[in-house]
C-alpha cells in the first residue's frame, strides 16, 4: 500500500469537503461549525497541529497502563447514529478511532471491523462520500476471515499523517478529533492502570504533553458551546497535572459528557 493509499479515514475528511461542497452533510458540518472562530492566523494553527504526534505515538504513550483487554471499556458502536451534532460526531469520531487502536493492541479483529464500520458512519456524517470508504475500508464480509488486512487498516489509520486545510470548520473537525482521541485514550489508559511505577508515571507525562498542544490549539478557536466546554474541561485537567489524585475521576467526568448511551 503507498503512502496516498495508507491515509486514513480522518485525512479523508479534509480532502472530501472539497469535493462535496453541495452535499447535505457538508451543509450540516458548514452550519454546525458556522459558530467557531479562529483568534489566530491560520498559519499559527497550522503549526501547531503540525506539532501533535501520530494517532499511533498518543495510543503509545498510554499502553503501559493496560493490563488486559476490558471490551467494556469501549464505546457502543451502535450508539453511532445517535451523534447528530456534528462537533459532537467529530468528537465521537476521534473516540472510536482510540478505541480501534485499543482493539488493535489487543488483536481483537471482530472488534476492530465493527469499529471500521461504526467509525465509516460518523465520518459519512462530517461529509466524506460512501465511495470513498468503498476504496479505503474494506467491507466486513469480504475480511472476517483476514485478519491481516484488518490490521494493515488500523495500522495505517494510526500512522496517518496530519492534513490540515484552510477553512474554519475544518479547524473545528480537526480540533474536536485529536479531543477526542486524548480523551478517549486516557480513559483506557487510566481504566487499568495498577501501580505508581515509573514507565507509568512517564507514559502519563508524554500524554499530558500531548494534552499541552491540544490545549494549545483549541486556545485559539472558541464558540459557545462545545468548543468551549472541552477547552475548560481539558485545561482544568492539565493544570491539575499528572499527579492529580482525581486524574481518572476528572477524564471520565468530561467523557460522560458526550457519550450517548443506548
Amino acid at each position: 500500500m503507498d503512502k496516498t493509499k495508507a491515509y486514513c479515514i480522518l485525512l479523508l475528511i479534509a480532502f472530501a469537503f472539497s469535493s462535496c461542497s453541495n452535499s447535505l452533510q457538508y451543509k450540516q458540518v458548514n452550519e454546525d461549525f458556522s459558530n467557531v472562530e479562529s483568534t489566530a492566523d491560520k498559519s499559527h494553527i497550522d503549526s501547531i497541529l503540525n506539532q501533535l504526534p501520530k494517532y499511533s505515538e498518543i495510543c503509545g504513550n498510554m499502553r503501559h497502563n493496560k493490563t488486559k483487554f476490558d471490551e467494556s471499556l469501549l464505546m457502543d458502536v451502535r450508539s453511532v447514529d445517535l451523534y447528530q451534532n456534528s462537533k459532537e460526531t467529530a468528537l465521537a469520531m476521534g473516540m472510536f478511532v482510540a478505541d480501534l487502536g485499543y482493539a488493535r493492541y489487543f488483536e481483537r479483529v471482530q472488534i476492530c471491523t465493527d469499529i471500521l464500520d461504526a467509525t465509516k458512519v460518523l465520518a459519512e456524517k462530517l461529509a466524506v462520500e460512501s465511495d470513498v470508504f468503498s476504496e479505503y475500508v474494506p467491507k466486513i464480509e469480504e475480511n472476517l476471515n483476514d485478519e491481516q488486512v484488518i490490521f494493515s487498516l488500523v495500522d495505517s489509520i494510526l500512522n496517518a499523517d496530519a492534513v490540515v486545510p484552510a477553512e474554519n470548520e475544518k479547524y473545528g473537525v480537526s480540533a474536536m478529533f485529536i479531543s477526542g482521541f486524548w480523551l478517549e485514550t486516557s480513559h483506557l489508559g487510566l481504566a487499568q492502570e495498577t501501580e505508581q511505577n515509573e514507565e507509568n508515571l512517564t507514559s502519563v507525562e508524554k500524554h499530558f504533553n500531548v494534552l499541552h498542544q491540544i490545549n494549545a490549539l483549541l486556545s485559539q478557536l472558541s464558540d459557545t458551546d462545545i468548543v468551549e466546554s472541552i477547552k475548560t474541561d481539558f485545561k482544568r485537567i492539565e493544570d491539575k497535572g499528572t499527579s492529580s489524585a482525581t486524574l481518572s475521576e476528572d477524564v471520565e467526568k468530561v467523557r460522560s459528557k458526550f457519550v450517548k448511551l443506548i
